[in-house]
């Protein structure tokens, strides 16, 4: 008769088991490791500490009698100015990158500026073509600078690029995916649209309609009616101005100061504002499952747990402040 011991069936907590967790968290902290190690080389434009060699090759300035200006772009940059003239003012720069010269011109060969005026629409489109992609570091893409007169109507969209504007009095739409949109002094019927991009507008002027995915906006120098939808994304809002607003977040918190007019409403976010104790204000809080919370000297308050009336000074403008889940606090400028 055999006398060895029967087998045990390792426990849990032995050694036997740990084996698989360790290889596991191994394989995590490589990962992580193999992540960080791209990320370091991709934003330092070098691969094993040899930067890439860059060419650039500028389009000459071309002048244009249009009434309507469309831009498409992917991940290049789009830069508007205001012109003081009545034509609008073309000029590009194309970057190229690679191991050395010659490799960056063959990258700047994938840019094609297409430039091409039907009637009063000036179209500039700019289309990446085929190629082998650098693995690590920069791919190519064009610099498009724009001129843009008074009341000049705008469609400009980008993929992974970025679209900045200054001193722009224009109609239409500029939009981005991926990528932010930088504005300052803007003023006219112009809607300005990002998905996963944000959005940040310096002394916007009135007339701008403001609608983000999955992006942050922040907004200084606010004057005038200004219209702004953001989904899953946070809004912070200084008004040196009388401001008219229709505010709307779904998803992320409201921030706004000065002097605010208009409607707020957020579903799933909190709102905080600050306002001149000097204001002339008629003031409508009310939330669903949040809680109200004021800091003002408000006279004729009607309150209860979920909504606010109150009035500042001699109650000329109207502001109407709406949540659903989330809290309304309101304070005094100092």
């Amino acid at each position: 008769m055999s006398t060895d011991a029967p087998s045990r069936t390792p426990m849990p907590d032995e050694p036997f088991y740990h084996r698989a967790q360790s290889r596991r968290w191994g394989g995590l902290l490589l990962l992580l490791g193999l992540v960080w190690l791209v990320f370091e080389l991709t934003s330092r434009s070098a691969i094993f500490a040899f930067a890439l060699v860059e060419e650039q090759v500028t389009t000459p300035p071309q002048s244009f009698s249009v009434t309507r200006v469309v831009v498409r772009g992917l991940d290049d940059h789009v830069t508007l100015s205001h012109a003081d003239g009545d034509q609008v003012t073309l000029t590009a720069l194309r970057h190229g990158f690679g191991w050395n010269s010659n490799a960056a011109r063959s990258a700047l060969q994938r840019i094609d500026l297409q430039v091409e005026q039907q009637g009063t629409t000036l179209h500039v489109d700019v289309q990446h073509l085929g190629g082998i992609p650098i693995l690590f570091g920069r791919t190519p893409y064009a610099d498009v600078q724009l001129a843009i007169p008074t009341g000049t109507s705008l469609d400009v969209e980008t993929v992974s690029g970025e679209v900045r504007g200054e001193g722009l009095r224009a109609t239409g739409s500029l939009g981005t995916v991926s990528g932010p949109l930088v504005l300052v002094d803007t003023a006219g019927d112009l809607g300005i649209n990002t998905t996963s991009g944000d959005v940040q507008i310096r002394d916007a002027g009135a007339g701008l309609r403001i609608k983000t995915v999955s992006g942050d906006v922040r907004i200084t120098g606010a004057s005038g009616a200004l219209w702004v939808e953001s989904i899953s994304g946070n809004l912070d809002l200084d008004a040196e101005q009388a401001a008219v607003l229709v505010l709307d977040t779904t998803s992320g918190d409201i921030r706004a100061s000065g002097v605010l007019s208009g409607e707020i409403n957020s579903i799933s976010g909190d709102v905080t504002l600050t306002l001149p104790a000097a204001s002339d204000l008629n003031l409508y809080v009310t939330t669903t499952s949040g809680e109200i919370e004021y800091d003002l000297p408000l006279r004729d308050v009607q309150q209860d747990r979920r909504s606010l009336r109150g009035v500042l000074g001699n109650g000329q403008a109207q502001l109407k402040v709406t949540t659903t889940s989330g809290d309304v606090e309101l304070g005094a400028d100092s």
